[in-house]
């Protein structure tokens, strides 16, 4: 029963639902592994059940939804239990409904109380530098609160009566004070007064649910970084810096949270930095209604087969990789499983879809790989590796899997490339619209997105 558990990332057990993490190498190795593998597997299962929560009528569904995009990979994990195998190296991690339900709860009910107080302070505070310090917290009150609830919501959280305030509302009071910043670089100096821990990993900021790093995005991090303890590689870093941003006709209100690695947020800070400070600069994604149709027409999660892609040192999210960078692709699935990768390429003058080829072989046989029983639950390195050159701009890796051999989608060779479709978006349908072989047959994906740029 016990392997039984640990080969699959969401089971049901005699208590409720559980989620497993697993992870290999020695003890502080395989934890860290091990709760990456755990935040994947939470927010896989959160892209397929939490927009059932969300009503199509809500005005802010939209918003939601891509505040869904933007945070699934921060969730909090409270409650959870590590299991280390010596012999074997292997490090398991399971948040389960018995364990952990209550301890979200209660958080839940203590942000409420939370941000009743902060409202009532603001409320009878004179001072616009104190109300903008006190809409801080409370907008970061509030974010941490969307998050728990998440988590909680997948298990069994019934939710009660809503929120008395927004985090649109908070944005739009915290404008109205006027502290309004006009260079990127006095921009990066107050946040990095804020967060002054060592070895931080800054992420770049996404805006609408798009996972493209814009110019704009680009410039604040390498920026902000420079001025930080930072570390070069989120595999090897303590905290995190990861957040959004939020055009307007006037200039852009941004967040970016400081997290450890159980997503728990230590710290927020928010500005909003005047238009002329990025006029050059291009701020809106080329690529949101690919990153929608990509995210929202998933299907339900109902196979037993899990798939992960990644890049060795730059991970999955927000991934901004500069000319020369080597990477490595690193998949992992929870199964013996084949696998292929269509490539997206989005640039700006540029678009079309290819079958991207992962070995030396003949035929179709260099698109196809195989992880096998042996590699479960466990990162492959692909025998693929590529140099960051031009073109550079927005791309994404697409992963499909199965248990049985595929059917390729069709593909002919051009400028070295065995391209399917100049239109990504009906690449994407076609492809997810390909039948199981047999009904015993399990299918499963992963998406990969990254941009490039010069140095």
């Amino acid at each position: 029963m016990k392997k039984t558990i640990l080969s699959l990332c969401l089971v049901q057990s005699l208590f409720g639902l559980e989620i497993v993490g697993l992870g290999y190498g020695s003890e502080n190795e395989a934890k860290k592994s091990a709760l990456d593998d755990l935040s994947h597997n939470i927010s896989v299962n959160v892209s397929s059940d939490y927009t059932s929560f969300i009503s199509k009528d809500d005005k802010n569904y939209n918003k939601k939804v891509n505040k869904l995009v933007t945070i699934k990979s921060e969730l909090p994990i409270l409650g959870a239990k590590f299991v280390y195998e010596a012999p074997s190296q292997m490090m398991s991690v399971t948040l389960s409904k018995q364990n952990a339900l209550a301890l979200y709860t209660t958080k839940l009910n203590d942000f409420t109380n939370e941000i009743e107080k902060l409202n009532k302070k603001i409320e009878t505070t004179k001072s616009n530098d104190e109300k903008y310090s006190l809409y801080e917290i409370l907008l970061a009150t509030l974010q941490s609160y969307e998050k728990h609830e998440i988590v909680a919501l997948m298990l069994g959280y019934k939710r009660g009566e809503p929120l008395s305030i927004s985090s649109t509302e908070i944005e739009a009071k915290m404008i109205a004070l006027g502290k309004n910043i006009n260079s990127i670089d006095l921009c990066t100096k107050l946040l990095a007064k804020n967060f002054t821990q060592k070895n931080i990993f800054v992420y770049p900021l996404t805006t609408n649910g798009s996972n493209e790093i814009t110019p704009f995005a680009t410039v604040l991090k390498d920026n902000l970084a420079s001025k930080l303890n930072q570390a070069t590689s989120p595999n090897t870093s303590d905290y995190y810096l990861s957040g959004n941003y939020e055009l307007s006709n006037d200039g852009i209100f941004l967040t970016y949270n400081l997290l450890d690695k159980y997503n728990n947020t230590i710290k927020s800070s928010s500005l909003f930095l005047d238009k002329i400070a990025y006029k050059n600069l291009r701020t809106t994604p080329n690529n949101l209604t690919f990153d929608q149709e990509v995210e929202l027409s998933k299907d339900k999660l109902t196979s037993n087969l899990k798939v992960e892609l990644s890049f060795k040192e730059f991970g999955s999210k927000n991934v901004l990789l500069k000319s020369g960078n080597e990477v490595e692709l690193i998949a992992k699935s929870n199964r013996q499983a084949y696998i292929y990768i269509i490539g997206h390429t989005l640039h700006e003058n540029e678009k079309f879809s290819y079958l991207v080829e992962l070995q030396e072989a003949n035929g179709d046989e260099r698109f196809l790989y195989t992880l096998g029983a042996s590699e479960a639950n466990r990162p492959v390195p692909l025998p693929l590796s590529f140099t960051v050159s031009e073109p550079y701009g927005y791309e994404s890796l697409q992963m499909f899997a199965s248990t049985s051999k595929p059917e390729l989608p069709t593909c002919k060779m051009e400028n070295g490339l065995c391209k399917i479709g100049n239109q990504p978006q009906i690449v994407v349908a076609k492809t997810r619209a390909l039948k199981a072989k047999k009904q015993s047959e399990m299918k499963a994906e992963a998406t990969l997105s990254f941009t490039t740029v010069g140095k």
